[in-house]
């Protein structure tokens, strides 16, 4: 009986947090319509303390550098796909290209077509990744699948370049990228 008491009060006050976390979310959405910077910024950070990835995705747009980061990888371990492209943006502008590698291959995990096209330009030209061409072709299908006219023509040139024996392997390495991903040892998870 007192755990039971114990659960449903337990209960009750994470209803009242999320309610409180969502009502600061939403106030930090209208503060920054209004121009509201640090408004904002404390009733969104208030929301991402309480666990909301919304919150910690907005907050860590909002911020520059490190705090921005660290609110990115917050959002990331809660399964923000968008968080996630938004860090590995971070890393690919500040040229840590492994770090971006890694984040948009949690994006292209979960189906992400951005992210599937930006790890096969990774593989185009080798930043962050090999460069392999097949591997590039079979993420570049991939997203291709999604109808993104930039990416299928990015596919089709890369076809081009193949040759018909490669293409077929880039082809049956795409129906099976997303069940057996790559891993990039050394590199820590996207989120850590």
């Amino acid at each position: 009986m007192k755990n039971a008491v114990i659960c449903a009060l337990a209960l009750s006050l994470s209803g009242a947090v999320h309610a409180a976390a969502t009502d600061d979310y939403l106030a930090g959405l209208k503060a920054l319509d209004k121009g509201q910077q640090a408004e904002a910024q404390y009733l969104l950070e208030q929301a991402a303390v309480a666990g909301m990835p919304e919150a910690q995705f907005r907050l860590g747009e909002l911020l520059p550098g490190q705090d921005g980061e660290r609110w990115l990888r917050a959002a990331v371990r809660q399964g923000s796909i968008v968080a996630a492209n938004s860090l590995a943006q971070r890393y690919y502008d500040d040229t840590r290209y492994r770090r971006a590698a890694q984040c948009w291959l949690f994006s292209a995990k979960q189906g992400n077509s951005q992210a599937q096209s930006r790890l096969g330009a990774l593989q185009v030209i080798g930043y962050g990744l090999p460069k392999d061409p097949v591997q590039a072709y079979a993420w570049l299908n991939l997203a291709a699948s999604a109808g993104d006219a930039d990416v299928v023509e990015l596919r089709d040139t890369l076809t081009e370049q193949l040759g018909k024996d490669r293409q077929m392997a880039g082809e049956a390495l795409s129906r099976n990228l997303l069940k057996h991903p790559p891993i990039l040892p050394g590199e820590p998870a996207c989120g850590e």
